[in-house]
């Protein structure tokens, strides 16, 4: 009889070789299998890295990391990377808060007064947008496998690019043109508004030196004590030599208060420090022009003749200058459009001389106006009207002081920022030590307007129309005494002493 063969399976119908099971594993009756043909799917490699970084956005991630260094990385899940970029970035930020702790106007003063520092954060600037510009690309090339929008994602990265590019140079730049500025401003050896001429080398006959009480101005600030500067404005510059704003600013840090004086500048018969009176044919704004022609013998230089007989008249010790051209004022109100203004009163001025060669006169009525840099001079420099005089124009000064300042600080002035300071550089000088401006704008932020005392020697402290000088005014010099022992008190330079004598014709 006949035994059958073993039942065993067909070749053709065998299962695939192992090659076949997606794990490459031995036959098992539990594993997976796949078919085999043209039309069998393709093994799943859903869970692949490269399958992953599929389902992320190259554009997004780049975006990420321009809203803050770093985020962009966290996104595509490098914590390693998102955390290199973002520690530094978090450095900056905080530097910045420290840099601002006592507000953004003395930020701005720092960086003004001070060369250095005004480097340092440029540099800052620069190096952080490089370092975000990377962060931006690094975060795109990780998300980045190609895709269908290559050319959006592309655009994407080179317009984020773009913008750091733009706003960091250009902020560099405008902080670079405004710390410049400020090392033209802050130059005590730039003397291209005053003239420094050699000082007569000894008294005229009947001369003495001045007051014991008048000291020597200060090199520096003493301690914690008052300092004051004296601020002039000139609208001819060194070559005349004519000081048209002559105003002293006292801060005492004691006290917290400011003390304000504006001097005439048509006063005229003052005393002199040094002895002697002024034959009253001569101005005060004109002071440092006759010393340094030799009309009056002083044993100062032109400019420093100025500061003591204003330390004298007004009777504190004067630490440091200030001068500004007024002319300066043309350019930046023309600059930033004109200036609005709310005139006082009526201006009719027929004598008004534009020094351009135009016909005399000018004319402004009471109320609103908005002013060019050539009528914003006018109203500043006119003072023969009806009913004018020099003390109102001084405080026709400060109207347009504060409307150029409020004007300034208009988000629309800002891509002009560098030619403004520009100007300013090159229209003012003085001897205030730099790294001392920040601390002082502090300090003057925190003094309440209480505390603020503001006065234009006119009447009572000055008699007007004294002979021989046209338009001349001569101060009372008891009652500006007086008044500077009230508002210096013991630092008053007459504080215990015998009032001056009156020295009008």
């Amino acid at each position: 009889m006949d035994v059958d063969a073993p039942n065993t399976p067909d070749m053709d119908s065998s299962t695939s070789s192992g090659a076949d099971y997606v794990d490459g594993s031995d036959t098992s009756e539990t594993a997976p299998l796949t078919a085999s043909g043209p039309d069998a799917p393709t093994p799943s490699n859903a869970d692949s890295p490269a399958t992953k970084r599929r389902g992320w956005s190259p554009a997004l991630g780049a975006f990420l990391s321009f809203l803050w260094p770093g985020l962009g990385q966290l996104y595509l899940r490098n914590r390693r990377l998102a955390a290199i970029f973002a520690v530094p970035s978090l450095f900056v930020v905080l530097l910045l808060a420290y840099a601002l702790r006592r507000g953004p106007v003395v930020l701005a003063a720092q960086l003004f007064a001070d060369r250095g520092v005004g480097l340092v954060t440029v540099a800052i600037i620069i190096l952080f947008g490089a370092w975000r510009i990377a962060s931006v690309a690094q975060a795109f090339r990780i998300g980045h496998t190609g895709s269908t929008h290559e050319a959006v994602n592309t655009a994407v990265l080179v317009t984020l690019a773009a913008i750091i590019a733009v706003t960091h140079l250009g902020g560099g730049y405008y902080l670079l043109a405004y710390s410049d500025a400020g090392t033209q401003v802050f130059n005590p050896g730039d003397t291209h508004l005053i003239v420094q001429a050699t000082p007569a080398p000894s008294l005229a006959p009947g001369q003495s030196p001045g007051p014991t009480g008048t000291p020597e101005p200060l090199a520096t600030v003493a301690g914690d004590g008052r300092v004051t500067i004296l601020f002039t404005g000139t609208s001819s510059g060194a070559s005349s030599n004519l000081y048209d704003s002559i105003m002293v600013v006292s801060y005492d840090p004691q006290a917290n208060s400011i003390q304000m004086v504006s001097v005439p500048r048509d006063s005229a018969s003052f005393p002199f420090y040094f002895g002697g009176v002024d034959n009253a044919s001569y101005k005060i704004n004109a002071l440092p022009t006759y010393v340094a022609s030799g009309h009056i013998k002083s044993p100062d230089a032109p400019y420093t003749t100025l500061i003591k007989e204003i330390q004298y008249l007004v009777g504190v010790s004067i630490d440091y200058y200030a001068v500004m051209d007024i002319g300066g004022f043309e350019t930046m109100i023309n600059k930033v459009g004109g200036i609005d203004v709310v005139n006082p009163y009526p201006i009719d001025d027929p004598s008004y001389d534009w020094l351009d060669g135009s016909p005399y006169g000018f004319s402004l009525s009471a109320g609103p106006h908005h002013l060019d840099g050539r009528t914003a001079m006018a109203f500043v420099r006119s003072r023969h009207g009806v009913g004018d005089s020099d003390w109102k124009r001084a405080s026709r000064q400060q109207l347009v002081l504060v409307a150029l300042l409020h004007k300034m600080a208009q988000p629309s002035e800002i891509l002009k920022l560098p030619s403004l300071v520009s100007t300013l550089g090159a229209s003012a000088t003085t001897d205030f030590p730099a790294d001392k401006v920040a601390d002082f704008v502090a300090l003057g932020q925190d003094v309440p307007s209480a505390n603020i005392s503001q006065v234009v020697l006119g009447p009572p402290y000055t008699i007007t129309g004294i002979s021989n000088v046209n338009a001349a005014n001569c101060l009372l010099n008891d009652k500006v005494a007086a008044l500077s022992i009230q508002l210096f008190g013991k630092d008053s330079l007459w504080s215990g002493q015998p009032a001056p004598a009156n020295t009008c014709p």
